[in-house]
C-alpha cells in the first residue's frame, strides 16, 4: 500500500519545485553518526524534511505550515549531525544553510531563527491556503 504524503511534505515539495533545480535532492534522509560502525540499532535518528545541494552549499530544510519555534532546534541538530553522516561524507565540508520554510510570518520565530543564522522563508503556494486555514481552525 502506498504511503500517504503529508500536507507539509506536499508544501515542501512545491517549494523545491518552484525554486529548483538542485544538484542533489534527498527527502527525509537520516543524519548523524553511526557509533557502532554500520549498525543502526540504538542510534538516535533525526530526519530533515529535505537535504538539498545547490551552488556547492548544503541546504537543510525544515518545513512548518504554521511557524513553530521548535523547528529552530531541529535545524540546529541537523546541522550538527550532518557532517557526521556516513552517507553524506562527500558533502561534509560544504557550507550549510539552515532554512525554516513556512507559509506565514511570525516575527518572534523569524527573529529567533535569524539570530541562529537560519533563513526564514515564506512560501505560499495556492494549495497551502486551504491547509493553513484548516490547521488554524484545528490548532487555534
Amino acid at each position: 500500500m502506498a504511503k500517504e504524503i503529508s500536507n507539509e511534505m506536499m508544501f515542501i515539495n512545491a517549494w523545491v519545485k518552484a525554486t529548483g533545480p538542485y544538484d542533489m535532492n534527498y527527502g527525509r534522509m537520516r543524519v548523524g553518526a553511526l557509533p557502532n560502525g554500520d549498525v543502526y540499532q540504538g542510534v538516535t535518528r533525526v530526519f530533515p524534511d529535505k537535504v538539498l545541494v545547490k551552488d556547492n552549499k548544503v541546504l537543510l530544510i525544515e518545513g512548518k505550515i504554521i511557524p513553530d519555534s521548535g523547528a529552530i532546534g531541529q535545524l540546529e541538530l541537523y546541522a550538527r549531525e550532518f557532517p557526521l553522516t556516513p552517507e553524506f561524507k562527500h558533502l561534509k565540508d560544504m557550507p550549510i544553510r539552515m532554512i525554516l520554510l513556512t507559509t506565514l510570518e511570525n516575527k518572534t520565530v523569524r527573529e529567533f531563527a535569524e539570530s541562529k543564522g537560519m533563513e526564514y522563508v515564506i512560501f505560499k503556494p495556492d494549495e497551502a491556503n486551504s491547509i493553513v486555514r484548516k490547521r488554524m481552525r484545528i490548532e487555534g
